[in-house]
């Protein structure tokens, strides 16, 4: 068969294009209808619009009408009691600034829109482990219970240590809802096991509350047309009072030890140079010891707490020994051997007396409210 002449094949493509104009230049597509919202909607995204693209053929809604990785939105107020049992308090550490907690809480709430027991979080912790029971219905109510395993994170204020007392609290959110579409209310039954302890410490349940709490932020997402956020906070203060004297005593008792160690000396003839002056610098060197254990269970901090107070005191009172020691050497070097005596009884009673006054005013005026 012969091929067409060439202007013939010419004449026959300036027929096609005259009759499907642009047709030359345009790939044959085919566009899937199911498409076509999810590219309407990728437009007006990035004109700046909020734009909720329809569910897909055969996915189901979420359970309780909440969506999975955005902050859910429901048209009401959702009012939810929420209680506390505190099992116990397993490790608590003022030095690492946090404690553990492990507690069953407990939700009532009326409605579908929310499940506050799936969504709250501990906001000043993290929580390790959760375990979440089913929803039940108690008297018109949803009831659910979940036990929790969290370390909770606090500042301690160590300035009085080791009469320090402290309120730690366990403060409670919903991730999703912000205050207007759910508000927690304290249920009664909040309680503390009664063997829940501390070491060191009393602990006693304070009266929990709820406020509302405001972030100067809405975390990016700017459909809600705001600067700022404001959620629900439960609150549960657990009070912590030191417990007696006797944890002062186990803290200081190398340092008064020290103390007294270093004004035996004055007792020995400064002549005596190996007893009167070995007894002064090994003092010293315990009550620094002393000094550093203490500081081992403290966060780090700027403030001169209580109990550095007291060891410098000790080894201040301990260096005055010693230089007055030296002192006492040179008078009986000159051969006044009565004033040398005479200085030591002195600075015996002088200085075991203002170690006394001194500590007794420090410890006064560091409880005195």
């Amino acid at each position: 068969m012969a091929r067409p002449a060439g202007w013939a094949v010419a004449l026959l493509v300036t027929l096609s294009m005259l009759l499907h104009p642009g047709a030359s230049h345009a790939e044959p597509t085919a566009v899937r209808p199911e498409a076509q919202p999810a590219q309407a909607a990728e437009v007006s995204a990035r004109e700046g619009d909020a734009v909720t693209a329809p569910p897909a053929q055969g996915d189901a809604p979420a359970a309780g009408g909440l969506v999975d990785g955005a902050s859910a939105q429901v048209d009401s107020k959702t009012t939810v009691q929420v209680g506390v049992y505190i099992l116990r308090i397993p490790e608590f550490s003022e030095r690492d600034e946090r404690f553990t907690v492990d507690a069953w809480f407990w939700f009532r709430w009326q409605g579908a829109d929310v499940r506050p027991h799936e969504t709250f979080e501990i906001v000043n912790g993290t929580i390790h482990e959760r375990t979440t029971n089913d929803v039940l219905d108690d008297l018109g109510f949803n009831y659910a219970t979940v036990r929790v395993q969290a370390t909770v994170y606090h500042a301690f204020d160590v300035r009085n240590f080791p009469f320090d007392d402290h309120v730690v609290t366990l403060e409670l959110e919903d991730s999703n809802l912000e205050a207007e579409n759910l508000e927690f209310v304290a249920d009664e039954g909040i309680a503390l096991d009664p063997a829940v302890a501390v070491s060191g410490f009393r602990v006693q349940l304070v009266r929990p509350h709820v406020e509302a709490h405001r972030y100067d932020t809405v975390y990016g997402y700017r459909s809600l047309g705001t600067t700022s956020s404001t959620y629900s906070r439960f609150i549960v203060p657990i009070s912590l009072t030191r417990s007696g004297i006797m944890p002062v005593f186990k803290l200081f008792w190398v340092s008064f030890l020290s103390v007294v160690l270093g004004l035996l000396a004055f007792r020995v003839r400064s002549s005596d140079l190996d007893a009167r002056f070995g007894l002064g610098t090994g003092s010293i060197f315990a009550a620094s010891a002393n000094h550093f254990v203490v500081n081992e269970q403290l966060p780090q901090t700027t403030a001169v707490t209580l109990a550095e107070q007291v060891n410098l005191l000790a080894v201040g009172t301990i260096f005055l020994a010693v230089f007055l020691s030296v002192a006492s050497l040179r008078l009986r070097y000159r051969g006044l051997d009565t004033r040398s005596e005479s200085l030591d009884r002195i600075a015996l009673v002088a200085l075991g007396s203002s170690y006394l006054i001194a500590n007794t005013v420090v410890l006064t005026l560091a409880l005195t409210p």
